[in-house]
């Protein structure tokens, strides 16, 4: 398994995720597997598990409808183990945030949620609730200000 590394670097490149590449990485060693006694030494290089990897990956979209909405650069690295603990870090925060969001008043809670999570412009949400452009305006101001202090007392009192 010289291409190792190489071929888990194009499985994160064309799937996006550490899970799924490895995942392809895997249906490519099998499928190479079970051609091997149908190839010639020579046949396999780099090139050839590379584009190997590549077709399997376009067959399995095609069967699976796998979504690759998300563009991946072509400099997409997989994750190290800072970037994973940054990810841990990030979901510990999203988790709560949500926390502090279920603690708000009903009709706050439930503006923020339809601007921030349902991306709903101040027009769709006027139409909602009945309340004007400039009371949505302030409100959400006011609740992401309470968001923010709450979140740096919570965060104060887990560092001291």
């Amino acid at each position: 398994m010289p291409f190792h590394r190489r071929l888990y670097r194009v499985g994160y490149h064309l799937t996006g995720n550490a899970q799924d590449a490895e995942d392809l990485l895997q249906d490519t060693y099998l499928k190479l597997w079970q051609k091997r006694d149908d190839l010639k030494e020579e046949a396999v290089t780099e090139a050839y598990l590379v584009t190997l990897m590549q077709n399997l990956f376009r067959d399995q979209r095609r069967l699976k409808r796998i979504d690759t909405s998300e563009d991946i650069e072509d400099h997409a690295e997989p994750p190290d183990e800072q970037s994973l603990s940054q990810a841990v870090e990030a979901a510990d925060e999203a988790k709560q945030m949500e926390t502090l969001m279920d603690k708000l008043p009903e009709r706050d809670g439930r503006i923020l949620r339809m601007h921030l999570v349902e991306e709903k412009s101040y027009e769709e949400i006027e139409c909602d609730t009945g309340l004007s452009q400039g009371n949505l305006r302030i409100i959400m101001m006011r609740t992401k200000q309470k968001l923010k202090e709450q979140y740096l007392k919570l965060t104060k009192t887990w560092t001291d």
